[in-house]
């Protein structure tokens, strides 16, 4: 199979599967927006944004840099890569769920939400740990181009959130607490059904290691920690970036605000999720074009892309604006609490359509190993949000808060393509 024929057929599972969790996202979210008051999804917001961290930090630190690297050694030393940093996977997601203990039980310090106590905070490492555990398991997967078991892991875990909101349903239990309870079991058992594939994947006999694959290994695994170190501090300033709005408005306004900004984004959160989905996938077949410089084919595939990702973002945006009112009506369930989204959905959509552009770019520079230099980029981008944003939420609402999240996203975009993207074609540049 050529190099299209293979990307297309593994870029359609990877969509169907991403289709299929963002579905299954969206559901949760209209639950929540049905059935809870405007501060609980509020607060939901807040907790899914930390869990979001939490699940980049560890991609950053192992499957970012273990990607870029893997794709590039033998068959041997990639398996014993993996089975590698399986371990040191579980042993970063346990310290992770540890500290988002320790968060969940401070937020009520600095926010309004005094509702939450030590029970949260448990669920809710639970739910870091086990979104963790899962996630190695796909990268995997993907690594390897078996997107099939990705797929079937996946299923498992929705099949498991969808039959424990069922039995929310049935016992009228649905709050926030409950659903994180739900989310967190799906992926302990998802994480559980993967365990033996994953073996398998990452088994490497003994006999066939030698010093050469031992010395190349230890380079290998020297290179990753290098490339992990500026992957997570760039990583969290991204998130900083991105998801400051949320603490701002709760600050400056209101859980309520937060919860418009978030249900206004969250009927667009598949088109992220679909941008997400694509990028596992041309990751690793971008670093293998990269490494063998051949510039034109990745222009090509750049061009694709953005054409491609562009057109759904036009499509689903258009989609949701006629289909809103019906939505508001027979979903949310409510004309009042919620009304008044589309200028917010519109906005969403103008930001979505620029941060797609902008994260294929960044794919680009993941693949190539640009860490540092995204790092910079964050730090500069992230004190541009903030210093943005302070001003327009005192002066527009929550308008201002998404303004300032496309003011930045366009510069950051210049920046990716105009400054930063050309320097892959000198690998001593790059770091």
């Amino acid at each position: 199979m050529n190099f299209s024929k293979k990307f297309l057929s593994t870029s359609l599972i990877s969509i169907i599967d991403q289709g299929m969790l963002s579905a299954l996202n969206l559901a949760i979210g209209m639950l929540l927006l049905r059935m809870v008051e405007k501060s609980e999804y509020g607060l939901y917001a807040l907790l899914y944004s930390i869990g979001l961290l939490g699940g980049l930090v560890i991609d950053s630190w192992i499957a970012g840099p273990l990607a870029t690297v893997a794709n590039v050694v033998q068959e041997n030393t990639r398996k014993i890569l993996l089975r590698r940093y399986w371990y040191r996977q579980i042993f970063c997601t346990l310290w992770l769920g540890g500290i988002g203990f320790v968060v969940v039980e401070f937020i009520p310090l600095f926010s309004t939400h005094n509702e939450i106590d030590s029970l949260m905070a448990l669920v809710f490492a639970s739910y870091v740990i086990g979104n963790g555990l899962r996630e190695y398991g796909r990268t995997v997967g993907f690594i390897q181009s078996d997107l099939h078991n990705v797929f079937r892991q996946d299923i498992v875990y929705v099949l498991g959130v969808i039959a424990g909101l069922a039995i929310l349903i049935i016992v009228e239990r649905i709050d926030v607490i409950s659903v994180l309870e739900v989310m967190a079991a799906a992926s302990f058992l998802s994480a559980l059904f993967g365990r033996e594939r994953l073996r398998d994947s990452t088994e490497a006999t003994a006999s066939e290691i030698n010093t050469v694959d031992l010395n190349l290994i230890d380079e290998h695994q020297k290179t990753i920690t290098r490339h992990g170190r500026w992957a997570v501090v760039g990583v969290i300033v991204g998130w900083l970036t991105n998801y400051s709005y949320v603490y701002l408005a709760d600050i400056l306004m209101n859980s309520e605000a937060v919860a418009d900004l978030n249900s206004s984004r969250l009927m667009l959160m598949p088109i992220p999720l679909i941008v997400a989905a694509w990028s596992r996938v041309a990751r690793p077949e971008a670093g293998r074009l990269i490494a063998a410089q051949k510039w034109e084919r990745l222009k090509k595939f750049t061009l694709m892309s953005i054409a491609g990702i562009e057109l759904i973002v036009v499509a689903y945006v258009g989609l949701l604006l006629l289909t809103f009112p019906y939505i508001e009506i027979h979903l949310i369930g409510s004309q009042t609490k919620y009304h008044g989204l589309d200028p917010l959905m519109m906005m969403w959509g103008g930001y979505f359509a620029v941060n797609a552009v902008r994260w294929i770019g960044t794919t680009w520079l993941m693949s190539g190993g640009a860490f540092r230099s995204m790092f910079y980029l964050g730090a500069i981008t992230l004190l541009l949000v903030v210093g943005i944003t302070a001003y327009t939420i005192p002066h527009w609402g929550t308008m201002g808060a998404i303004f300032a999240l496309i003011f930045v996203e366009v510069f950051e975009t210049i920046v990716v393509w105009k400054f930063i993207f050309p320097r892959l074609r000198n690998p001593l540049e790059t770091a």
